[in-house]
């Protein structure tokens, strides 16, 4: 029986031989069970020698006996009918015809440096006119020297993947006339964060609530978040809203109809409240609104208000004491309004956001001892996490700790086989 893994997000999974290859995962004691099955040979050796009759028949091709059998096998060859690279010769399917433009999969990588599971590769059909030859075998490692040729192509994948949560990310920011600075801040700091997302290879979105424009108190976010005129982009939805001194979270109330369809019902949801003075709405009475919507029974809640006395800010109209409710309810983030400093604020929200957007869902129903999460560095170096990590087979959601996530480039990579493929 044939028992496939599925990888995400490469397409092509194998299961492997000879051996078991077991590990620990999860705080929790995970088992990481990598079983595996051994492909039939092309050729079965029995161990046991065919038996001599004493009769030697002669070819039909004019008398010419086979040279005698020494007991030494022959030189390996190619076979053009397998993946694999039969002759040993690190080379798949080589001098083997074939239809340019045409791809399978193939397998021709010994070397004991691959680690994990073994997993086919892909090689193309190069040339012009009716016959080409195979390109090299790309993509394709397996864990020990010895198990060469012992992968089974696993041929129903069914498209299955673990993906990473997007993220939607709400901002209202209090355009009234004591916030004259402050959206200054806010003007030059928004693709100073979108930045930090989108390098951290997120699908992030923005939705912004506040007066649209290049003029006072009004806010304007060019590309690459936004658009040529303050525009909105792919990535961003500005409602052109007057946010006064307390209703912001109100305003997010309202508007939500008109904003609900640029959010994913998928994702992790983040608001963001930028003002100097206190919410008319209390936080019981917006949890309550929000956790009601599509989506967001769960959310983070970050405040860049006042927390202090106007004694240590002059400026400050009220303390926001409803929305560091609310953030330390949702274990979000607080920042002080009166801060001269915008940049490293926005900096780490958006570094803090990214770090909480740890979370990869499994498409299928995957056995929990099977699962395996590799970190695959931009070079194609692969680092297990045999700890760090935890599955919830409820949500099938993988979370990932934050300190662990990969940076640079590099991308994870879930293996696993599902409960229906499983013995």
């Amino acid at each position: 029986m044939r028992l496939p893994w599925i990888v995400a997000p490469v397409a092509f999974l194998t299961a492997c031989a000879p051996e078991e290859i077991s590990q620990v995962a999860g705080d929790a004691g995970t088992r990481v069970d990598a079983r595996v099955v051994v492909d039939r040979p092309a050729v079965r050796d029995t161990g046991v020698a065919p038996r001599d009759t004493g009769v030697v028949t002669p070819p039909r091709d004019g008398g010419v006996l086979p040279p005698a059998d020494t007991g030494v096998p022959g030189t390996p060859r190619e076979n053009c009918a397998t993946p694999f690279d039969d002759d040993n010769d690190g080379v798949a399917n080589e001098d083997c015809a074939c239809t340019p433009g045409t791809e399978q999969m193939c397998f021709e990588r010994p070397e004991d440096a691959f680690r994990g599971m073994c997993r086919m590769g892909r090689q193309t059909c190069e040339g012009t006119g009716e016959f080409g030859h195979w390109s090299a075998c790309g993509g394709s490692w397996l864990p020990l020297a010895e198990a060469m040729n012992r992968c089974e192509v696993a041929q129903d994948l069914m498209g299955m993947t673990a993906t990473r949560a997007p993220v939607d990310i709400l901002l209202f920011v209090d355009t009234s006339g004591s916030m004259d600075q402050e959206t200054v801040w806010v003007n030059e700091n928004m693709n100073r964060f979108a930045t930090i997302m989108g390098a951290s290879g997120l699908d992030y979105r923005v939705i912004m609530v506040a007066r649209r424009g290049t003029g006072r108190l009004q806010v304007c976010i060019p590309a690459p978040l936004g658009g040529a005129g303050c525009a909105d982009g792919p990535r961003l939805r500005h409602l052109n809203v007057s946010v006064d001194s307390v209703n912001g979270l109100r305003q997010w109330v309202v508007t939500q109809p008109t904003w609900q369809g640029f959010t994913r019902t998928d994702s992790l949801k983040f608001f963001v409240a930028i003002t100097d003075d206190e919410s008319s709405l209390g936080a019981d009475a917006f949890h309550a609104s929000v956790i009601s919507w599509p989506g967001f029974a769960s959310y983070v809640f970050h405040s860049i208000v006042g927390y202090e006395s106007r004694t240590d800010c002059p400026t400050l109209a009220r303390r926001g004491g409803v929305y560091l409710t609310l953030t330390s309810r949702t274990r979000g983030m607080a920042a002080r309004v009166c801060s001269t400093d915008w940049t490293t604020i926005f900096t780490s929200f958006a570094r803090d956001i990214t770090t909480r957007a740890n979370a990869w869902t499994v498409d299928a129903d995957a056995r929990p001892d099977t699962l395996q999460v590799w970190i695959v560095a931009p070079d194609g170096t692969r680092t297990q996490l045999t700890t760090g990590w935890s599955y919830d087979g409820a949500t099938r959601r993988l979370t990932i700790d934050p300190g662990l996530l990969p940076t640079g480039g590099s991308r994870v990579e879930v293996l696993y086989r599902t409960r229906a493929s499983s013995p």
